[in-house]
């Protein structure tokens, strides 16, 4: 009989960041690209925006999700054989003068989105470095990698 093989877990299969930055990547690939209508654009932008799993969300990306929309009221043109109605008919067939339309800015949406990567830390990388002390510590810049060295020695 033969061993069965390693089952890899979910998250050990799909490198879900890098997923993401090559979505990202394809967006902004098709936005500069000509030939790619903008309609095209802004569905994968939705989509990316699906892409985000609901426990990345927080109160800054809800926010900013509806920043991203806006509603506004435009005029009720009604065209008939050509020609628009007029308000006094409008009125009289109580036909509403205007109406309500949504307008979603998708780039805003696109920054939105990775607004909400970088504060996951999904866009930054922080590379350990290895001390002589043997210790594995995280630094976000070479400054911080110095001030913990001095403290070290001032432990010493």
């Amino acid at each position: 009989m033969s061993a069965d093989p390693v089952q890899l877990e979910f998250k050990e299969r799909l490198n879900y960041p890098e997923y993401l930055q090559n979505v990202i990547q394809n967006i902004n690939n098709a936005s500069n690209n000509e030939k790619i209508s903008m309609n095209k654009v802004n569905t994968m932008i939705l989509n990316l925006l699906n892409d985000i799993p609901n426990s990345w969300y927080d109160k800054d990306f809800e926010k900013d999700i509806k920043d991203v929309i806006r509603e506004r009221e435009i005029p009720n043109i009604i065209m008939f054989s050509g020609v628009a109605l007029s308000v006094d008919y409008m009125r009289r067939n109580k036909i509403p003068l205007t109406k309500k339309v949504t307008n979603v800015s998708f780039f805003k949406l696109k920054n939105a989105i990775i607004n909400c990567l970088d504060r996951r830390n999904m866009l930054v990388r922080k590379d350990k470095i290895e001390m002589s002390t043997g210790k594995n510590l995280e630094f976000e810049s070479l400054d911080e990698l110095i001030d913990a060295m001095a403290e070290e020695e001032d432990n010493e």
